[in-house]
């Protein structure tokens, strides 16, 4: 019985949380490639296709609105490959394929809506 109370809490809480977002804070970052950089000549990689070679992760990019998973260098990804808009910053979730996303609040006409503000 408490721990039923234990998750109705938790449950209010988080309910209370999502309320509160301001519209200004659900806008997100884009993902850009760096001048000069491509992907093109990364090899593609996911759950059914081959593990990357040593050295290199496997990371979902959502680019210009398509979703694609390369073999790149995780320590230069966020520095070397790709940039982020509106002041945001890049970030790496780690999963399989790993994630590059932006992270931070996004200001200016390079935003995208994020995706729990959406109905």
């Amino acid at each position: 019985m408490r721990w039923m109370k234990l998750v109705g809490c938790c449950l209010t809480v988080m309910a209370f949380t999502a309320c509160g977002s301001d519209e200004a804070s659900d806008k997100q970052g884009r993902l850009a490639l760096r001048d000069g950089q491509s992907l093109d000549v990364a090899q593609e990689c996911g759950v059914d296709l081959p593990q990357c070679p040593q050295g290199l992760g496997c990371f979902a990019f959502k680019l210009d609105g398509v979703t694609q998973a390369r073999c790149v260098d995780e320590a230069s990804v966020c520095t070397e490959l790709v940039t982020c808009t509106g002041g945001t910053t890049c970030a790496t979730l780690l999963s399989y394929p790993g994630q590059v996303t932006c992270s931070g609040t996004c200001t200016g006409p390079d935003c995208d809506e994020s995706v729990s503000s959406q109905p």
